[in-house]
């Protein structure tokens, strides 16, 4: 049965990741049991991501029928354009015998000539057996080569059916087949109050906050310098000897009406100011300049002083999708 939940209807607490499941600490819980009974997926293949080692990948094909004929690949090229010249002479070179190519099993002392546009698959057969019960040690031998030389990967096909499914080995903690791979399951990875698991584009809140052109422009006839942006015109000499610094650098004029502006100019890129690199002069000295990034609103938005907070709130605005509108463009 469901539990029951009861909480009294009153603002406990305006901390906007506070939610049903963390002030009943139903998600500590919950939390625990994904990390502990839940199985990693891969997105695109829904194949489980385990990491398996070689014991496990003999005792598995070993497992089959017995006399089954069978033979375990290294993929070393998955979808990739080119003619793999030079990547089929180093495997000719080492030993290696054949390889399949694109689906067909061909001698690497003759190989096939690729196509340059297009997507080619090269595994290397490493081993070809029947199975039966006093294989393990070579088994073992030859899944360690394959991972080796696959970077942690192996393939086990139907030498007498090529349509049977196949088996996948993977000795990394991803999907044997694309290769996507993720950290083991722990509590913190489904707590959006933590920087392992919490949405990098919301953080965590489930809505983006975003600055609203209409509202941070609250006089289109005015310019810059004469205050089409609150706070930034010529009467507070601080910011706007920075903005002013900045139309030195960027080359736009701050007595030009935002009004008179071009839709191109006016909505062109934002000026990442977060770059290292990147120096201004201000005030006849050099400083590292910061625009209203997302960094920059979150930290205030969240643990700045109330004032700060209301002068940032009251030119952005809530959504439930991502929008990229920061306070200064070039113009």
């Amino acid at each position: 049965m469901s539990p029951a939940i009861s909480i009294e209807q009153k603002s406990t607490s305006h901390n906007p990741r506070s939610t049903v499941g963390t002030i009943t600490e139903i998600h500590d819980y919950l939390r625990l049991l994904y990390a502990r009974v839940g199985e990693p997926r891969c997105p695109d293949h829904d194949v489980p991501l385990a990491a398996q080692t070689v014991s496990q990948m003999v005792d598995n094909v070993l497992s089959q029928p017995e006399g089954k004929r069978l033979m375990l690949l290294a993929p070393i090229i998955k979808e990739r354009k080119g003619e793999h010249t030079k990547t089929l002479e180093n495997l000719a070179s080492q030993g290696y015998i054949r390889a399949r190519i694109d689906g067909e099993v061909c001698d690497l002392s003759d190989p096939p000539k690729l196509e340059l546009q297009k997507k080619h698959t090269i595994e290397v057969v490493i081993d070809r057996f029947k199975v039966r019960d006093d294989l393990a040690t070579r088994l073992a031998e030859s899944f360690e080569t394959a991972l080796e030389l696959s970077g942690g990967t192996a393939v086990v096909s139907d030498m007498d059916d090529p349509k049977a499914e196949e088996l996948l080995f993977s000795a990394n903690f991803a999907c044997p087949i694309c290769g996507y791979s993720m950290r083991e399951l722990e509590p913190r990875l489904f707590s959006f109050n933590n920087p392992a698991g919490a949405c990098p584009t919301c953080d965590g809140l489930g809505v983006q906050q975003y600055f609203d052109p209409d509202r941070v422009i609250q006089n289109p006839e005015l310019s810059l310098a004469g205050g089409a942006i609150r706070g930034w015109d010529k009467r507070n000499f601080y910011y706007f000897q920075m903005l002013k610094s900045l139309a030195e650098h960027y080359k736009f004029d701050v007595e030009a009406p935002w009004a008179s502006l071009s839709p191109e100019r006016a909505q062109s890129d934002p000026v990442r100011f977060r770059q290292r690199e990147h120096r201004v002069q201000v005030h006849e000295r050099s400083r590292r300049y910061l625009r209203a990034s997302p960094p920059v609103r979150r930290g205030a938005a969240q643990h700045g002083a109330p004032l700060q907070r209301d002068r940032i709130q009251r030119g952005a605005r809530g959504a439930g999708e991502v929008h990229q509108q920061p306070l200064l463009r070039h113009l």
